[in-house]
């Protein structure tokens, strides 16, 4: 079979955005050289009460109970526990998602590319026992491995960094089965914009010091206080996402140096025209920040695998862990009152990033 003609399925599931952003970086890309591949959240592929409890339940918990979030993320990551769940599990989930097995078994891909755990899992599980002949591709979409990621059938596991891949190594996945690819990124975050036209499209003046606030969609943390802190010392640009609340108040106290977004599809725009970003530390905003080469204060991190992510750059120097609003504000200022820290911390950005990601993955459908 040529390879422009193999039938390619792509998974993720909405658990958090950045398993769909991943999953859509690859599709865009991947449209150039195949013709046949289907793009498809597993979610919709679950039972209406599952589907709800999967999506809604994760954003509930690490939005209003991080620490109960990260208790059950450690306790399900270790040996112990593992082993005295991992079939219960298997076999809940397998339940769960019997159309989604079924779906695969009638289309038979050539090659399935997983940005989710839960996917990753199902197909290995129908390739190991029920006839499914597909390749499978994990992607993994951190710096750290939770052992939810270790599918047996999988064929071979794109991961973030050479730390990633000793994790997975430590995990007992072969090292033949590994490539170090870098998590997925849209080729929008390649393009290079004018700066200064950048300034003038948003309003912002060119010579402040600029930091981008963002945290997603739910637009979670003491967003407020932290621009309270700062709106003085820099230009602030605050992502709300969907948190319309949050945008109504800030907008009402009408800063002078603040500008507030709701949800936007230009992230890589505001990236550039800031100095710094002060975010949570998923995988893909971390991806997204080291392409381009901006320095990160991390802040409400998710218990497990955010904070594996924030603890992985900042042991690099690319990146910065606050604890509370006042020590973003004292990192914001060391990062603007010393230019050569802000260039150094830039540097260590550009050396950890991986901007051909995406057709590095691409590479391996073979």
């Amino acid at each position: 079979m040529n390879a422009p003609d193999k039938k390619l399925l792509i998974l993720y599931a909405t658990a958090g955005a950045g398993h769909k952003k991943a999953a859509e970086a690859i599709e865009h890309a991947a449209r150039k050289s195949y013709k046949d591949i289907e793009l498809v959240d597993i979610v919709d592929h679950l039972p209406g009460l599952s589907a709800r409890l999967y999506v809604d339940g994760y954003a509930f918990l690490i939005k209003h109970f991080p620490k109960i979030w990260g208790i059950i993320y450690f306790l399900s990551d270790s040996r112990f526990f593992s082993l005295l769940n991992v079939h219960l599990r298997r076999f809940f989930n397998r339940l769960m998602c019997g159309n989604l097995i079924r779906s695969l078994l009638k289309t038979q891909p050539d090659v399935i590319l997983s940005t989710h755990f839960l996917a990753s899992e199902i197909a290995s599980y129908a390739k190991t026992k029920l006839g499914l002949r597909s390749k499978l591709i994990t992607v993994v979409t951190d710096f750290g491995v939770h052992n939810f990621w270790i599918a047996p059938a999988t064929d071979i596991y794109c991961c973030a960094s050479d730390i990633t891949k000793n994790i997975l190594l430590k995990k007992g996945v072969p090292e033949d089965r590994i490539r170090v690819t870098g998590i997925p990124l849209d080729e929008k975050f390649l393009r290079i914009h004018d700066r200064n036209e950048l300034f003038r499209e948003f309003g912002l003046d060119p010579k402040l010091f600029t930091a981008l606030i963002i945290t997603g969609g739910i637009g979670a943390g003491p967003i407020e206080e932290i621009v309270e802190l700062i709106h003085k010392d820099t230009q602030v640009c605050v992502v709300c996402g969907f948190n319309k609340p949050l945008f109504d108040r800030i907008s009402r106290k009408n800063y002078l140096n603040v500008k507030l977004f709701e949800f936007v599809d230009y992230v890589e725009k505001l990236m550039r025209v800031s100095d710094i970003v002060i975010t949570k530390a998923g995988g893909l905003t971390v991806t997204e920040s080291l392409t381009m080469q901006k320095p990160m204060i991390f802040f409400f991190l998710i218990p497990g695998q955010e904070q594996i992510n924030a603890q992985t750059i900042c042991r690099e120097d690319a990146g910065i862990i606050a604890r509370s609003p006042r020590e973003i504000r004292q990192a914001v200022l060391d990062l603007k009152n010393n230019p050569s820290k802000l260039q150094s911390f830039k540097d260590h950005a550009r050396s950890l990033s991986k901007p051909d990601s995406v057709s590095h993955i691409i590479s391996l459908i073979g």
